[in-house]
């Protein structure tokens, strides 16, 4: 597949379908990628380079999708393909080299404000992220571990186990609260427990939501 095809392939897979402006403003973001020195040189592989554009990812379902494009949509995105390549339109993006969907906020954009808007994603011109070099680096781009409710479960539950036995301890050194000791140690072991199932049930669902 050449440059045409593979863009137009991306368009058809990136794009909302039937948008144009969309259509147009991700072709607009590959051909700025192919300018910038830290991205590949040429429209193809600027789109297929690993964890960049998901619809070329080998596991998700939009590939087989776009290598089997048909119909007027993908007619439209390589009349589009064709304009992007030929430096035939007009940037809305002013520049951008990153965008994500309205349903995802990923760590990269946090407080930056796009500078273009379709129905279907935001667009940014600020942005300085390396490309990733791995699967694990371009998942975490997108769904930081760190801010996962599996961490977060964990941390918890990591807390109260630490701080059972030392509340539970200053209890007793305080004559008057002795007798809430034991009550403590145990409210706190339980809330161990509660955090633990919390944790476990977190990591399945964050996982089935796409995050490391």
């Amino acid at each position: 597949m050449d440059d045409h095809d593979v863009l137009a392939r991306t368009l058809y897979g990136e794009a909302k379908a039937n948008d144009i402006d969309d259509a147009k403003a991700i072709a607009s973001v590959v051909m700025n990628r192919v300018g910038y020195k830290n991205w590949p040189d040429t429209a193809a592989k600027v789109c297929q380079q690993a964890w960049q554009f998901s619809c070329w990812n080998t596991n998700d379902p939009n590939r087989d999708r776009i290598l089997n494009a048909h119909g007027p949509w993908f007619d439209a995105c390589k009349a589009i393909a064709k304009d992007a390549l030929a430096g035939g339109f007009y940037d809305p993006t002013r520049k951008s080299t990153h965008y994500h969907t309205r349903g995802v906020k990923p760590f990269w954009s946090k407080g930056r404000k796009p500078v273009y808007e379709t129905a279907g994603h935001l667009y940014f011109n600020d942005i300085d992220t390396p490309a990733p070099e791995t699967a694990t680096e371009a998942l975490n781009q997108m769904h930081p571990i760190g801010k996962s409710r599996t961490i977060q479960g964990a941390t918890v539950a990591g807390v109260m186990a630490a701080l059972g036995p030392v509340a539970g301890d200053i209890g007793k050194s305080l004559e008057q609260y002795a007798y809430l000791s034991e009550y403590i140690k145990w409210a706190c072991a339980a809330l161990a427990i509660i955090a633990a199932g919390y944790t476990a049930w977190a990591r399945l669902s964050d996982r089935a939501k796409g995050v490391n």
